[in-house]
């Protein structure tokens, strides 16, 4: 009998197998532990599993951001000519021109421009093709670490304080919710929830700013309501 959330435990052992090749040995063995530990657990709720998604996601996140800006500065043009490779041609006719004009792969993502121009299964295919992609850049980006690892744990030390600033901000939020009624305070704290989850390699990344425009639309709401 398989796992009851076995479509959230998949796409957590997606993520771990896509973890950038720079996460330490010791924190992807902890998150395969954790997966392995809630595979076995057919008690493990959805809930749990996505607390898991922020808890491990957080050690993650930092390193796969440091790596990404190494690729940007190291080996961006082999990386968008590997995803182009990956992808269909008409998925290719749609981001080659993006990408041709300086548009960096991560960027494109986030845009709205792929969910207006590809279905989701072509999405798929950008975001696995990035995956697969950073995977075979493994070797020449963990050169590039250690022939400037000052630089890189640069990068490291700066993420890291982003991480903090947005669960600062996380934590700022989920305080408003207790100014709220009860409508209010589900609402915030599925807001926060779906957060923290973005810290997955699989999910779509917390964004500071849109955190940030959340507080203050809840601070002027509260401040009416007073």
């Amino acid at each position: 009998m398989s796992h009851p959330q076995k479509a959230l435990l998949d796409e957590f052992q997606y993520a771990i197998h896509h973890f950038v090749p720079t996460l330490p040995d010791e924190i992807k063995a902890e998150a395969q532990k954790i997966h392995d530990d809630l595979e076995a657990d057919k008690t493990a709720d959805e809930a749990m599993i996505r607390r898991v998604f922020h808890d491990v996601g957080v050690k993650e996140y930092p390193y796969r951001h440091a790596y990404d800006e190494l690729i940007h500065t190291k080996e961006e043009g082999k990386m968008n000519q590997l995803v182009l490779e990956h992808v269909e041609d008409t998925v290719k006719k749609v981001i080659e021109p993006h990408l041709n004009a300086g548009v960096h792969l991560d960027e494109l993502i986030r845009s709205d421009l792929l969910a207006e121009n590809l279905s989701p299964e072509q999405i798929y295919q950008v975001v696995d093709g990035i995956a697969v992609a950073k995977s075979k850049l493994g070797e020449a980006i963990k050169s590039h670490v250690s022939a400037d690892t000052a630089a890189y744990d640069a990068l490291l030390q700066k993420w890291n304080d982003h991480v903090k600033m947005i669960e600062g901000k996380l934590a700022e939020l989920l305080d408003l919710a207790k100014q709220g009624d009860e409508g209010q305070v589900s609402e915030i704290k599925g807001k926060v929830q779906m957060y923290k989850e973005g810290f997955l390699v699989t999910e779509p990344d917390p964004d500071l700013k849109e955190i940030e425009e959340e507080i203050s639309y809840w601070k002027e709401a509260f401040a009416e309501e007073a």
